[in-house]
C-alpha cells in the first residue's frame, strides 16, 4: 500500500494554497504511473447545475499541466448520472461541464462522457466479489491506460461520505451498473407515464419486456410491461427510460451499497496495475453530494488535500490508512 500525502488547507502569503498544492502533486510522484502518450483519465465530478461546491477547476489544471509536463494526453471524464438532471446524457452533460467552469480554457483538457450519448457505451468486467461476479464499467475508463481520481470529499445521504470509491464505483459504473447498486428490487412501470417508445424493450437483456395495450386508453396506445418473473433486475430499462415511468428504486442498506461501490470501483481499477493515482480534497465538505442542484453550508472547517499513487496492486480492502505528512523539502 502506497503512502498518502498530505496538506493542509491553512495558507498564507508565503505558503499559498496552490504553491503547497503543486508541491504535493509533484511529490506523489505521478511520473512513476504515466508513460509518454498514455491516456490519462481525469476523472472527477463535474457537479449539477445550481450546485457551487464541486471540486473548483482550478485543482484541476494543476493535474493537467502535470501530466502534459510528463508527456501523458490527459481528458477529464465522468459517467453520466441515473437520476434526471444536468448530467444525465453527454449532450447536457458537456453543457454542464463547460457552465460550471470545466471548459478547456480553465482545465487545459477536454471532456469525454466516460458512457456515451444515453449511458449504454459500457463494457462488462469480471470480478470475484461478494455481491458481483461482474460488473458493469464505461468504456472510457477501460479504455484509458491511466486514471487519476480527483474527489471532492463531501457527505452523502447514502453513503454517508463520498471520496475516492464512490468517485470510481458510482463515478464510473455506467447507469444500469449504478440502478444495481443502489437497489437489488426490481422494477416496475408506471403505466401513466410510458409513451411506449419501446426503448427500454431494445436493452433488456432477457426479453422480459413488451408492450400491452394503455388501461382506458382511447387512442390505442400501448406501454411498457416487464415480466417480473423474466426479470434479472439488471437496471437496463431503467437507464434506458428517460421519462420517469421506470422509476429509480433508490431503496437499498447503505452498508451493502458501499460494498457494491467498492466492487464496482474493483472493476474499474481492474487493469490499472500501477497506473492509478488519488487525490480527495477534504474542502467544502457539505452535508450532502454535488449530484443536488444546491450547496449547503460545510460542516467542518476546510481540512486539506490527500494524495496517493497505487504502487502495487488494485487490490480493495477497508483498512485505515494513516495520512502521512509530506515532507517539508518537497
Amino acid at each position: 500500500m502506497g503512502k498518502v500525502y498530505f496538506v493542509s488547507s491553512r495558507a498564507d502569503s508565503k505558503d499559498r494554497t496552490l504553491t503547497k498544492y503543486r508541491r504535493l502533486v509533484r511529490t506523489l510522484g505521478l511520473r512513476r504511473i504515466i508513460a509518454e502518450n498514455d491516456l490519462v483519465a481525469i476523472k472527477l465530478s463535474f457537479g449539477e447545475p445550481g450546485n457551487f461546491t464541486y471540486l473548483r477547476p482550478q485543482y484541476v489544471r494543476v493535474i493537467v499541466d502535470d501530466v502534459k509536463r510528463l508527456g501523458g494526453r490527459p481528458f477529464l471524464t465522468d459517467a453520466n448520472t441515473l437520476y434526471a438532471g444536468g448530467r444525465q446524457n453527454s449532450r447536457d452533460h458537456l453543457i454542464t461541464a463547460i457552465e460550471n467552469g470545466f471548459g478547456y480554457d480553465v482545465t487545459g483538457a477536454p471532456a469525454v462522457i466516460a458512457d456515451g450519448l444515453l449511458g449504454h457505451d459500457y463494457r462488462t468486467v469480471s470480478i470475484r466479489g461478494e455481491h458481483f461476479d461482474e460488473v458493469k464499467i464505461a468504456s472510457v475508463a477501460l479504455d484509458a491506460d491511466v486514471i487519476i481520481s480527483l474527489a471532492h470529499f463531501k457527505g452523502h445521504m447514502v453513503s454517508g461520505f463520498g471520496g475516492t470509491l464512490k468517485n470510481l464505483g458510482m463515478g464510473l459504473g455506467a447507469r444500469p451498473g449504478k440502478q444495481i447498486m443502489h437497489s437489488g428490487i426490481h422494477p416496475r412501470v408506471t403505466a401513466r407515464e410510458c409513451e411506449g417508445c419501446a426503448r427500454c424493450l431494445k436493452w433488456c437483456p432477457e426479453g422480459a419486456i413488451t408492450l400491452v395495450p394503455k388501461p382506458r386508453s382511447r387512442k390505442k396506445e400501448k406501454v411498457a410491461l416487464i415480466d417480473s418473473e423474466a426479470c434479472i433486475g439488471c437496471g437496463e430499462c431503467v437507464a434506458s427510460c428517460f421519462t420517469g415511468a421506470i422509476a429509480i428504486n433508490w431503496k437499498t442498506d447503505p452498508a451493502v451499497m458501499q460494498q457494491k461501490m467498492v466492487e464496482f470501483a474493483l472493476g474499474a481499477l481492474q487493469d490499472k496495475k500501477g497506473k492509478f493515482a488519488a487525490i480527495n480534497y477534504i474542502l467544502d465538505v457539505t452535508p450532502d453530494c454535488d449530484c443536488l442542484g444546491w450547496s449547503d453550508n460545510p460542516i467542518v472547517p476546510n481540512i486539506g488535500i490527500a494524495a496517493s499513487r497505487d504502487r502495487k496492486s488494485t487490490r480493495l480492502n477497508s483498512s485505515h490508512i494513516p495520512l502521512s505528512r509530506m515532507p517539508s523539502s518537497a
